[in-house]
């Protein structure tokens, strides 16, 4: 098996696709009325419509979720540049995880959303 598309749903196309694309900067690829396609590194990326944003009461690492990372280059300049558009992070300052050698930090995205964006350390 393999990864086949990602899909999230948020109720405000018109503000996941500011932030998708112009904020993430994923190419979009595709629109109809109640969806939206990006790429993502060859990998499709598909956004809908849906009628009610994620709960309030969810809290990252806690409550039961599903969390798209995006890797980036480096995290402390992703963080500085994606705070100065707006997104807020969940976490202050990059945590780690040892398994995977990687660090991250989460950010709300549309619809009560949460992604993260890693950084891989160099082997």
């Amino acid at each position: 098996m393999k990864l086949g598309v990602i899909v999230v749903l948020t109720p405000d196309l018109d503000e996941a696709r500011r932030f998708y694309r112009d904020v993430l900067g994923l190419k979009l690829t595709g629109e109809t009325a109640n969806q939206l396609v990006f790429d993502l590194a060859g990998t499709e990326f598909h956004v809908f419509s849906c009628t009610d944003a994620a709960p309030d009461a969810y809290r990252h690492g806690a409550t039961a979720a599903t969390v798209c990372a995006f890797e980036v280059a480096s995290i402390e300049a992703e963080m500085r540049r994606m705070t100065a558009a707006g997104v807020v992070f969940l976490h202050a300052r990059p945590a780690e995880n040892a398994f995977s050698g990687t660090r991250y930090a989460a950010f709300q995205a549309p619809g009560g959303n949460v992604h993260e964006i890693v950084e891989r350390r160099a082997a």
